[in-house]
């Protein structure tokens, strides 16, 4: 049967973390969602495509970029000001950053008492601008255009120095627009890690990577999705939302050859003997030689 319903073809990828990995927790699309639109079960994500309001919110939250179908709102941009006319929902933070950043807007120019939602988003955004040193927004006088009766233009008149523009979404595009700042915490556990490489082989952010005998821990790179998490077996990973000043940490691995299986392996201590796995079989299991 051919479908002839025109609503949002909102759907998520295969680049979704918790459609990659089983065990994953991210809910980034969920948790800002005001339709409800997205769900989870042990088998990955469901999206309810007839609940979808085209908000775009979710798009700028995603930290894969996995959500494809709909596109971010236009906004109406003038020189830098955000001007009107404004939905009645407002842009989220995450949004505001990037227009901050990217087009450079310092003002907005509403009317207060008709634009609640986003007087509440503006203050949001300035706390987290004053927090990042940045400046702060400012407003501008409404400005209430005149209405041509006559050509029956009831709704806004185009002006020529308005233009109608939207951002590149994601959290790929806000680290790029603040490369100081990190919106992610990674917290390693060495005395768990057992450098398997799950982690790394898993990060498509390269926010953790094994380079020239260094484990090397970037959260400046992490867009939070906690795939990492998800695949150590270890539990030595922890991912939290946590903004701080960017940061490299390095952690030295030294190679060696176990004395048990005999097989090379890695470790953070220079005279460690045997890889992890054998130290887990303190009666030879693993030796070949008992074999």
């Amino acid at each position: 049967m051919v479908d002839l319903s025109f609503g949002p073809a909102v759907d998520v990828t295969q680049e979704c973390v918790r459609r990659r990995f089983r065990r994953a927790s991210c809910r980034a699309c969920a948790d800002v969602c005001p339709a409800q639109v997205f769900s989870f079960s042990d088998t990955g994500v469901s999206i309810e495509k007839s609940l979808c309001i085209e908000c775009g919110d979710c798009l700028f939250v995603c930290p894969t970029e996995a959500i494809t179908g709909i596109a971010p709102r236009k906004r109406f941009l003038k020189n830098d000001t955000l001007a009107g006319p404004f939905t009645a929902r407002a842009a989220t933070i995450h949004e505001l950053l990037l227009w901050h950043a990217v087009h450079g807007v310092r003002f907005i120019s509403l009317e207060a008492e008709q634009y609640p939602a986003w007087m509440t988003a503006l203050a949001g955004l300035n706390l987290v601008l004053r927090r990042r040193g940045e400046t702060v927004w400012g407003f501008k006088p409404w400005e209430k255009y005149e209405v041509n009766v006559a050509r029956r233009a009831l709704i806004h008149i185009p002006q020529e120095d308005v233009t109608a523009c939207a951002v590149q979404p994601g959290k790929r595009a806000q680290r790029a627009a603040f490369p100081d700042i990190s919106e992610a915490d990674i917290v390693l556990n060495a005395e768990k890690c057992m450098l398997c490489g799950a982690c790394w082989r898993s990060c498509s952010e390269n926010a953790i990577r094994f380079e020239q005998h260094v484990l090397i821990v970037e959260a400046a790179r992490c867009t939070g999705c906690g795939g990492c998490e998800a695949v150590c077996q270890h539990h030595a990973l922890e991912v939290t939302n946590k903004e701080s000043k960017a940061s490299i940490t390095t952690y030295p691995t030294y190679a060696a050859t176990c004395t048990a299986c005999h097989r090379p392996f890695w470790s953070f201590h220079p005279d460690q003997k045997q890889c992890a796995l054998c130290l887990h079989h303190p009666h030879g299991m693993r030796n070949p030689d008992c074999c």
